[in-house]
């Protein structure tokens, strides 16, 4: 038995997460044959084995390349599937492969976001300066080719400024400048054209307010309000997340403004289809204003939360509206609030020689959803300014907001004074 109406289609997923597997499972339960490319680079970095994933039995067909990235191998792997099987849809959730899939799909003639539209969100100085020129958004902001110039734009928007590349992903490379001095700091390791700043390095003005992202769909012309999160950074790195909470605790008057920002900065792009995840800072004015723009689904254990919340499967979601059908907005409503913080070495430590017993966490019963450590590869502990960086992780729901927080912040705590070492909190 599946949930859809229609004959099945060929659905291509191009490499996979953890948080998005379920994915595979969604594409089966709605009777599709699904085939997935897998990246062997990706997978060592992000640490997981797809052999080892029970979603992997809702896979039909597996296409292993060294490194999904390299546009020319990845273009020849799916002309060959195109060509054994046409193709109906792909999905894309890795950053760095939604704008060579959206590419490829164009060349295909296959629904997918737009591929200028995902080429220039992920560019930030062009999404800034498209933006700008909607009039939804004039945030200052400058590519600069070294100290000076970043001194200067420093001088004319005041300190602090955001400094991070032109084009990049999980934090890498950002910063948080408070003065002059930490600026000529921080260039003595950043060098333009070097990565992470292969494209550029980008400063902006520093935004204050309730840091949320909208977690939107768009289907056919019409926009799918998903929910609206609230993200926690690190006090000593601000530039690091450190976790998300599903849903955020604002007002309606705050959600619908937040919504209506999202659904014009994605329209302004001209994204035309799929599910984003935008990144925005609520001013005290009541402004929204745009973070960061990525053309996929919310990314790590997000989806996740999203169902511990109670709103419902967002990838069977994201699986219809890739496969280009209609998809009727609904109202979200949720019972609960799912929160996850995210922890990595503050600064470099001897690396334990195993995971400790985490046994005491059950004391918090069904609170408690899950509750990770992995540590990486090497005899330290590098410093976290990234997000993958992070080797612990947990989830928790709770009906109370600031309970779901505070039971992840405790057991973050507790696992720092077990480890013997500050952790990013």
């Amino acid at each position: 038995m599946t949930d859809q109406s229609g004959p099945p289609r060929h659905v291509v997923f191009v490499t996979w997460k953890a948080g998005t597997a379920p994915a595979f499972e969604a594409a089966k339960r709605l009777g599709h044959h699904v085939t997935l490319i897998r990246s062997l680079r990706m997978e060592q970095s992000q640490h997981i084995d797809f052999d080892a994933s029970p979603y992997g039995a809702f896979v039909d067909s597996v296409h292993v390349l060294p490194d999904a990235t390299e546009v020319a191998r990845l273009r020849a792997c799916v002309l060959g599937i195109h060509k054994e099987r046409r193709i109906d849809g792909f999905v894309a959730t890795v950053d760095a492969l939604v704008v060579p899939v959206a590419r490829i799909a164009e060349e295909l003639g296959i629904p997918f976001t737009s591929a200028l539209g995902a080429e220039s969100a992920k560019l930030k100085n062009r999404c800034r300066d498209i933006l700008a020129a909607a009039g939804l958004d004039t945030t200052g902001h400058a590519v600069v080719g070294g100290f000076d110039e970043a001194a200067a734009f420093a001088a004319a928007a005041g300190y602090p400024v955001v400094l991070k590349p032109a084009r990049g992903s999980a934090s890498e490379g950002a910063h948080i400048i408070p003065d002059e001095a930490a600026l000529r700091e921080v260039f003595r390791q950043v060098e333009a054209g070097r990565s992470p700043y292969q494209d550029g390095v980008l400063v902006e003005e520093y935004l204050t307010g309730t840091f949320l992202s909208a977690e939107i769909g768009l289907s056919h012309g019409r926009f799918l309000r998903l929910a609206v999160s609230e993200r926690k950074t690190w006090a000593r790195h601000e530039a690091l997340e450190v976790g998300t909470t599903i849903p955020a605790a604002i007002d309606a008057g705050a959600y619908d403004r937040v919504m209506e920002f999202a659904e014009a900065v994605v329209e302004a792009m001209d994204l035309r289809l799929g599910v984003f995840h935008v990144e925005i800072m609520l001013g005290e004015d009541g402004r929204p204003r745009l973070i960061e723009l990525n053309p996929r689904l919310m990314g790590s254990c997000l989806p996740n939360l999203f169902r511990l919340a109670g709103g419902g499967d967002p990838f069977d979601l994201l699986v219809r509206i890739h496969l280009d059908e209609e998809v009727e907005s609904r109202e979200i409503t949720f019972a609960r609030y799912a929160t996850v913080r995210w922890f990595g070495a503050a600064d470099t430590a001897p690396k334990p020689a195993e995971v400790p017993c985490l046994g005491w966490s059950a004391e918090y019963g069904d609170s408690l959803h899950a509750f990770t450590m992995n540590f990486p590869d090497g005899d330290v502990l590098h410093p976290c300014r990234g997000n993958l960086g992070n080797f612990g992780e947990v989830q928790v729901v709770h009906a109370d907001h600031a309970t779901s927080i505070s039971i992840a912040e405790e057991i973050v705590a507790r696992a720092a004074d077990q480890l013997g070492i500050e952790v990013t909190r």
